[in-house]
């Protein structure tokens, strides 16, 4: 098993993942492939962004977007957000969830940042005990949403 960030020219097999695994996606179609290659660049040049991913025998298994964010308090120290995190749906529950988004926090904290948010759209129980397996808190913060049609 391989831990890493998504390479430039891994932007296909990240796109037939999200296709597969990330949701139903029937309602939400891929942009322009201008587009997504210019969104793809700005992920792979700048050092505030990545997309990591879980590689089992060169199979991408599961992956997650990180972003991280510059701060003015808390020291000047950073913060992350921590987004799309998918599991190739016939490997579910066989950890490789767990170790990307184990994974997304040392990432962040080995860039200083002083916390790192994982946010779902999934609300079940067993979303939330996979969370707090992983450490992280519901407790702390609540996250509200604001969304604009395209």
């Amino acid at each position: 098993m391989e831990v890493r960030e998504i390479r430039k020219n891994e932007l296909d097999q990240l796109l037939e993942f999200y296709l597969l695994h990330l949701y139903d996606v029937k309602d939400d179609p891929l942009a322009d492939k201008k587009v997504v290659d210019q969104i793809w660049n700005t992920i792979q040049t700048s050092e505030n962004f990545a997309v990591l991913g879980v590689f089992d025998k060169n199979i991408l298994m599961a992956s997650c977007s990180i972003t991280i964010v510059p701060n003015l308090t808390r020291g000047c120290r950073s913060y992350a957000l921590i987004e799309n995190i998918a599991t190739h749906r016939k490997h579910r529950r066989e950890g490789y969830g767990k170790t990307i988004l184990l994974y997304a926090a040392d990432y962040a904290k080995e860039r200083n940042c002083y916390k790192a948010m994982f946010m779902t759209g999934h609300l079940n129980t067993k979303v939330e005990q996979f969370c707090q397996a992983t450490g992280f808190s519901g407790e702390d913060k609540k996250a509200y949403i604001k969304r604009w049609e395209y």
